[in-house]
This record gives structure tokens, sequence and C-alpha cells, in this order.
């Protein structure tokens, strides 16, 4: 796909109809026999809107900067895709980030001759897909270009095992799951149907920020600054063992399950913690806090008082 850079002129958003480029070009992933439906436009940025599928809960500042000088200096190198809609607006298939850069720079350019470039996006305009297509098509995409945290990718397996579900009219495995995105690793995507599950404090204990709970109608990609720069990563047999721990101390006292959980993994992550070392600790506590464990402290202390 040839850049499409900012030199192009823009049309504007109130013009009722998105412009076409001069030469719309296939783009590269798309199926042969999809091609003749797709077109290349620019799309009005306050026409788009937020994909309920896409993966990606927030948008990395750092990284978000470092897209919107790339475009400064180069143009968008690929547009995004969108599906059209009824109202005559436009859903994100893929590209969330790659908007939100367009919106940002619409507002820095504001009151000057530039702001015009940032108007409208180079967008591949798809068939309307059904929500099965949207869900697989936004995972494998975002998955492809960048990979997803693990919040982000149980999330979105999760919704697509959901609406598989419902299609099948039983709950999908893991490996169906799995043929869905084109994903072989059936037992990574098992693992990560279980993290899913897990609670919030280990899940921002993994991707270092709080989760963002509520998003507001007009974000498309909330966008943070990771807390927790240059600690150890928490991979995903490690946190399923912070989920194990944090459901053993919610069976015994879960108003502090949180807390003894999140001390747990602050440590684990500044001391850079080995899996292995992280399985024992969890066995560890887990052995000690058994009525067996404990009656043998009470009569070793028993026998100490003797």
């Amino acid at each position: 796909m040839a850049d499409s850079k900012a030199k192009i002129s823009f049309p504007s958003p109130t013009n009722d109809e998105p412009e076409k480029l001069n030469q719309p070009q296939a783009h590269p992933e798309q199926d042969s026999a999809d091609a003749s439906a797709e077109q290349l436009l620019f799309v009005p940025i306050q026409l788009l809107e937020r994909n309920p599928s896409q993966p990606r809960s927030t948008a990395d500042e750092e990284k978000l900067e470092e897209l919107i000088s790339t475009i400064l200096d180069d143009g968008l190198i690929q547009p995004i895709a969108v599906s059209p809609k009824a109202d005559g607006t436009y859903q994100i298939v893929a590209g969330h980030r790659r908007v939100v850069a367009f919106q940002r720079l619409y507002e820095r350019t504001k009151g000057t001759d530039r702001q015009r470039q940032y108007e409208a996006i180079p967008a591949i305009v798809k068939a309307p897909v059904d929500d099965l297509r949207m869900a697989t098509a936004a995972f494998i995409e975002n998955d492809k270009r960048e990979n997803l945290n693990l919040v982000d990718e149980a999330a979105a397996l999760t919704r697509i095992r959901d609406i598989l579900s419902a299609r099948l009219g039983h709950e999908a495995s893991a490996k169906e799951v799995a043929d869905a995105v084109g994903k072989k690793d059936e037992q990574r995507v098992g693992r990560l149907l279980r993290f899913h599950e897990a609670p919030d404090v280990v899940k921002e204990g993994v991707v270092g920020q709080r989760l963002v709970t509520k998003k507001n109608d007009g974000d498309l990609l909330p966008v943070v600054k990771p807390q927790t720069k240059g600690q150890k990563a928490i991979d995903l047999h490690a946190a399923l063992e912070f989920a194990r721990v944090h459901k053993h101390f919610a069976a015994s006292t879960p108003t502090k399950a949180d807390e003894r959980t999140k001390r747990i993994i602050n440590r684990a992550r500044e001391e850079s913690w080995s899996f292995r070392r992280i399985q024992g600790y969890v066995k560890a506590i887990s052995f000690r806090d058994t009525p067996f464990s404990a009656s043998r402290r009470q009569h070793s202390q028993m026998s100490k008082d003797g």
C-alpha cells in the first residue's frame, strides 16, 4: 500500500460523503472475493465510531507519541479499516490508535492551515460483517500489529468465545476459539480464558497500571502512561499463580485478599522473581495455611513450651 502522506489534500469533514482517493488500491490482507466490495476513501474523523470488539482497552502514551511523530514525518503508512453503518457513520474495524493520533494532530494544529490535513483519515471501507467476523478480524489485526497485553488478549478471546458459543449452541472450547482466530496453541488460549476470570488486582499487576473500568462514550481509546516501566513483566503462567493465591486468601481473609496479593505481586516484580520462585512461594503459602499445617505448627509450639 503506498504511503498516504499528509501532503495530500484531505476533504472537509463537513462533506456529506467521504471523498474517494484518486487511485484506490486493494488492501494487502483482503480476500480476493471481497476485493470488489472494498473502497479506499478519506473518512472524516468525526464520523468514526469505536468497534465494541476492539481488543485494546488503552493506548500507551509514549507509543502514541511515537506514532504521531511517524505520521508527521512520513504520513500515514497504512490506512485504517472501517465498516459502514446505516446512519452514515463508520465503525472502526482496525486502526483505533491511528485515529486517536489523527484526533490529537487535529487539535494540535487548530487555527493553522495544517489542521485540514487531519480532518479525515484514509480508510479501507469494508462490506458490513457480523459480530463474530468483526471480533476475530479486530483481534487478528491487533495481535499481528503489536502483541496485546494479557488482559486485553484474554478479554478479546472471551468475547469471541461468547459470540461463538451463542452461534454453536454450546460453550465453545479453547480449540474452537483458537481455530476461529488462527492460533495454533489452544492450551495458551485456554489459559487466557481462565485468566480473564482473575480479580482486577492480579490483572493490574500484570499490565502495570490501573484498569480502565469506565469509558466515556466519546472515547475511541483511553490513553494511559504505564506506572511500572522497567519492572519485570509478569507472564501468563505467573499471572495464573497469582490468581490462585488470591483465591486462597479470599477463602480465609476475603477483606485482605487484594492487599495481600498486591504485596506479593509488587515484590515479585521489583525483585524479578522467576516463575519457579513464584510457583514455590504460592505453593508454600497454600500449604502453610492448611488445617494440617496449622495443627503441626501448634503441636511444635506445644512441644517447645513443654
